[in-house]
């Protein structure tokens, strides 16, 4: 049966801190104390039988490594947040705990605060992983050095994804030999819980957080390293890569451009970048969504927000440019 932890009744707004519940037993916490121990964190929202799917996974993946899951549920309905808690039920090593974020940083910032282990794996709820693939982010982890993340390679619609580095457009194509790249893909990746702690993930945007996160973390010299053999499915394709979707995400562009300004703005200040963006970019979303005259209103709108937030929230996106973390395992 899940380890049900203690939390605040879901929508109430409260900010929670939960308290730290004793891990499962673990290889890592006992035949090898010196490596950093290792969780799985997996946010979900509303979908038990996609988080069932992605546990058998799991289950399947601990045969090694035998780390617990701390499942963070922000599911509104009752009812379906019970059936969400059952599915938690069948798994001993699962930590079960409901919190009232409204976005997927505020889930994962949830995550963070309800594990307690060094080092967290971010699953979504709707990934399918390969068995080896905690094993390997963990082992690339440990065998490098220094400040550093490590992503995995997840599949949408036969694509596998790749570390991304921003174009002057202000969207990411795939990293090029040689070539640092600028983010990588939020669903599935490896980071020192101490970077969680220090950096957590900003709840004032919606969307576009895999941009803003790989700025903040490249701004305090964080690595982000990648293992394409760690691999996990998305059955679902992303609305921003299915053409049939493409008018719902016109308001993420809010959220774009104010992560794309917090990089060349405040976190790795560079003045041809911001221009970039705010000219190429502005030209390259336009010209995709000033298709119909609705969602041309509303990518206005969006462009405008998203400038006025990141002036409003400047004074707290300095403070977690100038914030330091405490020492990762293995810096």
């Amino acid at each position: 049966m899940a380890r049900t932890l203690a939390s605040g009744p879901v929508g109430d707004g409260a900010s929670l801190s939960l308290p730290a519940p004793a891990s499962s037993p673990s290889i890592l916490n006992s035949a090898t104390e010196s490596r950093p121990t290792l969780a799985v964190v997996v946010p979900t929202l509303s979908r038990p039988d996609r988080l069932g799917r992605c546990l058998e996974h799991l289950a399947a993946a601990r045969t090694k490594l035998q780390f617990p899951v701390y499942v963070c549920d922000s599911t509104p309905d009752a009812a379906l947040r019970e059936e969400v808690r059952a599915v938690c039920d069948r798994y001993e090593w699962v930590h079960y705990s409901t919190h009232a974020s409204r976005n997927v940083a505020g889930a994962r910032n949830a995550c963070a605060r309800a594990a307690h282990e060094d080092l967290l794996v971010n699953v979504d709820d709707d990934l399918e992983l390969r068995p080896d693939a905690i094993d390997l982010l963990y082992e690339a982890y440990v065998e490098d050095e220094g400040r550093r993340i490590v992503a995995g390679s997840v599949s949408w619609d036969g694509q596998w994804s790749t570390p991304k580095k921003l174009r002057a457009i202000g969207y990411g194509r795939p990293q090029r030999v040689g070539e640092h790249p600028d983010f990588v893909i939020g669903a599935f990746f490896l980071y020192p819980r101490v970077f969680a702690e220090a950096w957590p993930w900003n709840e004032r945007i919606d969307t576009a957080d895999d941009i803003f996160m790989g700025a903040l973390w490249r701004s305090h010299g964080v690595r982000l390293l990648f293992h394409g053999d760690a691999r996990a499915l998305h059955p679902e394709l992303p609305a921003n890569s299915d053409p049939e979707r493409i008018g719902a995400t016109v308001r993420h562009q809010r959220c774009h451009i104010y992560a794309l300004l917090f990089d060349a703005l405040i976190a790795n200040p560079s003045l041809r970048h911001a221009l970039s963006y705010e000219l190429l970019g502005f030209a390259a979303s336009a010209k995709l969504y000033f298709r119909r005259l609705s969602w041309t209103v509303d990518f206005l709108r969006a462009w405008a927000a998203g400038h006025a937030g990141l002036v409003s929230d400047y004074s707290y996106l300095r403070r977690l440019v100038k914030t330091e973390a405490a020492p990762a395992p293995g810096e």
